[in-house]
């Protein structure tokens, strides 16, 4: 709209226009409430798997809780400089994230930095809602950028103008593997684990309670959507590859408690019921970890077998 109106507006023109059209934002905001996907299968997609069943916060360990549905997971990391953000869940989960940090003390208005572990319409359909509502900065990965960027389109698997999309929000800052991620008391470790999407990442981080350290990751799983090729016909150039090096990478990440994209993936619903009172041993579950990340490296060498066979 705002590359419109210079087009047509020369001279001081443009400065009206552009003071005319930030008015209009504030007086007539975007309705939200309005999905992108109309398809019958996104539908279906999150009320079959829990996506949208409310579940209130949970503390997972030191200052990271967990304040999304019964099966997406969203983790909020507050600080006294501003709060970090990982994930949105589908459309209509503002509400509910809103609410749980507000059950937490604090404000979503505070959130500085969103970050997404998967650019798919399933954990970041509210980023653009969420930034413009409070100024927060989206980062991401390079190769999830572009995804965030146009709303989905350029997803290799689910994109395309019929595939399922979300709204397109702008990326402020890429971010590589290994770098930190610092605001207050927060310090974040980026780990690019692509495959699920090119550009999907997890984060780690150091808790101390009691005096003992604990090494806490919040990971992407190298999980594979359905329809999804490695070697034949490959969903995207490299993909093969990348899931291979995802695994291998997580495999030698030193991991104490971890959590995940979705509540399955670490038996969210096994360890943890509403109502438990916080202990820190709650996630601890090394072996656990180590048998997922197994699991997942199965179902991937099932999968290149089968596409050569």
């Amino acid at each position: 709209m705002l590359k419109l109106l210079l087009k047509r507006f020369r001279g001081p023109a443009w400065v009206l226009a552009i003071t005319l059209l930030s008015g209009c934002a504030n007086e007539v905001p975007e309705d939200w409430e309005k999905p992108i996907n109309y398809r019958l299968a996104s539908y279906f997609l999150a009320g079959a798997f829990n996506w949208t069943r409310s579940f209130p916060a949970f503390r997972v360990a030191g200052e990271i809780y967990g304040v999304g549905t019964h099966d997406l997971m969203v983790f909020f990391i507050p600080s006294q400089e501003g709060h970090v953000l990982i994930n949105t869940g589908v459309e209509g989960s503002f509400h509910q994230i809103k609410e749980n940090i507000e059950s937490l003390g604090y404000d979503i208005a505070d959130v500085k930095i969103l970050l997404t572990m998967q650019a798919h319409w399933d954990h970041v359909a509210e980023f653009a809602r969420i930034k413009q509502l409070t100024g927060a900065q989206v980062w991401a990965t390079k190769d999830d950028a572009s995804l965030l960027e146009d709303g989905g389109i350029s997803d290799p698997h689910m994109g395309g103008e019929t595939g399922i999309r979300f709204r397109p929000v702008e990326v402020d800052r890429i971010i590589e593997d290994g770098e930190l991620i610092s605001i207050g008391d927060i310090v974040l470790r980026v780990h690019e684990h692509p495959g699920h999407t090119p550009g999907s990442a997890s984060y780690s981080t150091e808790v101390i309670e009691g005096g003992v350290s604990h090494q806490v990751a919040i990971v992407n799983m190298a999980s594979r959507n359905p329809g999804v090729s490695l070697i034949e016909k490959p969903t995207y150039a490299g993909i093969d590859k990348d899931f291979a090096t995802t695994l291998e990478k997580q495999r030698k990440m030193d991991v104490d408690i971890w959590v995940s994209a979705h509540a399955g993936f670490f038996k969210l619903h096994e360890k943890y019921q509403p109502g438990d009172t916080y202990e820190v041993s709650t996630f601890y579950d090394p072996e656990g970890y180590d048998e997922a990340i197994e699991t997942f490296e199965l179902l991937y060498r099932e999968q290149r077998q089968s596409e050569l066979d």
